[in-house]
């Protein structure tokens, strides 16, 4: 294997712009949340006229059908922003690993490239002894 191509600094920016984004994400729910009312409520009702007769204030069928829609996709709705973090954090974390392990490769190359053979040290010895 040749390497990876991962940049640390490169998956902190792309981290920073996805939480960015994801502190708007609320404000973008509830803003569609209220256009879809709003919808609803432009389109009417069943009675003619929309403020007389029988059915006066009931809702019409294409406000029916928005509130369904609204009621059927609202958990993936809001699982959004879950997935975006489980996301964020596996990248992070990914990262991290990644980056240990550039380490530690890294020190055993440097060791097998020097020759170096550490050998288990008697009990009491200190570093920078002879």
């Amino acid at each position: 294997m040749k390497g990876w191509d991962i940049s640390p600094p490169g998956v902190g920016t792309v981290v920073s712009h996805v939480g960015t984004v994801m502190s708007a994400l609320e404000g973008i729910i509830e803003a569609y949340s209220g256009d879809v009312q709003g919808a609803a409520t432009a389109a009417g009702t069943l009675a003619p006229g929309g403020a007389s007769g029988p059915h006066k204030g009931q809702a019409g069928l294409v406000a029916a059908a928005l509130a369904e829609f609204m009621e059927g996709t609202a958990d993936e709705l809001m699982s959004v922003g879950v997935r975006v973090g489980r996301s964020v954090n596996g990248a992070v974390e990914a990262t991290m690993a990644y980056q240990a392990g550039d380490i530690e490769m890294a020190a055993e190359v440097q060791r097998r490239a020097a020759g170096v053979v550490v050998p288990d040290m008697p009990a009491g010895w200190k570093a920078g002894r002879q």
